[in-house]
């Protein structure tokens, strides 16, 4: 499996991997990391979207870069509300993959 994997693979993979253990009890600054993953990643997926016209994607990661940015972070307050807007973004990460 990982002889297939590309280059591009790293950036749905790795927010995938980030959320899937935030759903775990960390310390503050695991999530903090998480959110420059995830951040970064959106912003790759938005860029590459926007050289193709894909404009709903472009609005999505977008979206999604605005929400994990560690700059000025977004505080939801509840770790229950998290994990769903977590797994949210890990299904239109995944559901994106290829269209990058």
């Amino acid at each position: 499996m990982l002889n297939n994997l590309k280059q591009k693979d790293i950036f749905w993979l790795a927010p995938t991997v980030v959320l899937l253990i935030g759903i775990l009890p960390m310390p503050i600054g695991y999530y903090t990391l998480s959110r420059v993953v995830v951040c970064g990643c959106s912003a790759y997926f938005a860029y590459n979207f926007y050289k193709k016209k894909n404009i709903p994607n472009i609005w999505i990661f977008g979206f999604f870069t605005f929400l994990y940015n560690p700059i000025l972070p977004v505080y939801l307050y509840e770790k229950s509300i998290w994990m769903v807007v977590n797994i949210i973004t890990i299904i239109v990460f995944y559901l994106n993959k290829k269209k990058v």
